[in-house]
């Protein structure tokens, strides 16, 4: 009778070992805790400057970069696990160095070509633009030529950058499901997401009213409060 017990348990044991070898690279996938993702990718994050680190804020956490860079986690536009929005100003680190931090987050994520998407993100410019990654798809909006609305000629002005990781669509999982409106994660939600951040609002008038009629240098680290 032991015997047969032990075979059904035995494959158990096997089939749960292989699930969670499968499971464990799908940090997004809503299973992982924030500060373990964040612990694995700062791994692959190079330099002191680099490394994440925590911020309590009002509303919730965020995780920054001394070198002028933020990561927080939001819903999927699915409902599928979690997302990623890395946002960081473009005076205090250019396309070049955001482009190797985008790398080390994507290469944690998942298997691909991340220098190919940030590549096609082309960080250098301030067009949005969108990208895919393995089972991801990446989006960049710079605040900068982002309009405050969409009827609008106004924009926001603000040298900072938003780049959304978000893990694609599962069609099995949503079978059985409400039907998702077709834009939900677009590139046209993600600039949506944006206008609607009140604090960002906020930065943009004072940096249009105050700062430049003063003739100052904005402090963004100070100013500019990154979306919610």
């Amino acid at each position: 009778m032991k015997k047969y017990l032990f075979l059904p348990l035995a494959l158990f044991l096997i089939l749960s070992l292989t699930g969670c070898g499968a499971d464990k690279k799908d940090l997004l996938a809503g299973f992982e805790k924030p500060d373990t993702i964040i612990a694995a990718l700062n791994k692959n994050l190079e330099g002191d400057s680099h490394q994440l680190q925590k911020i309590p804020t009002e509303y919730q956490n965020v995780w920054r970069m001394t070198s002028g860079a933020q990561l927080s986690f939001i819903d999927n536009s699915y409902s599928q696990g979690v997302s990623l929005l890395f946002c960081y100003a473009e005076n205090s680190m250019d396309a070049n160095e955001a482009g190797k931090v985008l790398q080390g987050i994507l290469k944690t994520l998942g298997d691909g070509d991340a220098a190919k998407t940030c590549d096609q993100l082309n960080l250098t410019e301030s067009a949005s633009a969108e990208a895919e990654y393995g089972n991801f798809v990446v989006q960049k909006v710079s605040a900068k030529s982002l309009t405050i609305k969409k009827d609008s000629a106004k924009t926001f002005e603000l040298p900072v950058a938003y780049i959304r990781i978000e893990r694609k669509l599962d069609k099995k999982v949503q079978e059985n499901q409400e039907p998702i409106p077709v834009d939900n994660g677009s590139l046209a939600s993600l600039e949506d997401l944006i206008r609607q951040d009140d604090e960002l609002r906020e930065a943009s008038y004072y940096y249009r009213h105050d700062v430049k009629q003063e003739d100052k240098k904005a402090s963004l680290e100070n100013l500019i409060h990154f979306v919610k």
